[in-house]
């Protein structure tokens, strides 16, 4: 006759499984509970344009020009300075001619505030920015210096503005050279920003 196999009794088992239940039960809860509500937020358009420095002087050509002219001579006319850009400028003036003998001979003389610049009346208002000869065909500064950075002499203009200078030119009665010479005078106008720039 066989021998029965004792029967196990079923209360631990049992309440083991009932552990494992609720311990499976309890770690879907905890993974759950780690939703999060989030959000964002941009900010665009961040657009940059730079500005400009742009000079312009009327008339482009021939401000001064006189033929055949003789001792005691002279010619003048307005010139107009423009800062055509959206920055405020500084400028200077440099003279540069194709002979140096006659070039020596004339004076130039440049004026600012003048009322009417005209060759009866240019010497009786204004300020003197420059007088002496006319350049040289190595170059002269005539008002402020081409070097970058604030200088003595240059000239400064707000965005939009402008200023009339009176420009003369004159042959002394006391040349005594350059007759027969030609010479032709380039003004050339050297703008640069006055912002971050001292």
């Amino acid at each position: 006759m066989p021998t029965p196999t004792p029967k196990r009794p079923h209360g631990p088992v049992k309440v083991l499984l009932s552990i494992a239940v609720v311990l499976v039960a309890l770690a879907t809860v905890t993974i759950t509970s780690l939703a999060l509500f989030t959000d964002s937020a941009s900010v665009g358009a961040n657009d940059f344009t730079t500005g400009t420095i742009d000079i312009n002087a009327a008339p482009a050509s021939a401000v001064v020009t006189m033929p055949a002219m003789v001792p005691g001579d002279q010619v003048t006319n307005p010139l107009t300075v423009t800062n055509a850009g959206s920055l405020s400028l500084r400028y200077a003036v440099e003279a540069t001619t194709t002979e140096d003998l006659l070039a020596s001979e004339l004076v130039l003389t440049v004026k600012s505030g003048v009322t009417i610049c005209n060759n009866a009346n240019w010497a009786a208002d204004g300020s003197t920015l420059y007088s002496g000869r006319l350049g040289s065909t190595g170059t002269d500064a005539i008002i402020g210096s081409a070097t970058s950075g604030a200088d003595a002499g240059d000239r400064v203009l707000a965005s939009g503005v402008n200023e009339v200078l009176c420009v003369n030119v004159t042959l002394p009665l006391s040349a005594s050279s350059g007759q027969g010479t030609t010479t032709t005078a380039t003004f050339d106008f050297l703008a640069e920003q006055t912002a971050n720039n001292p």
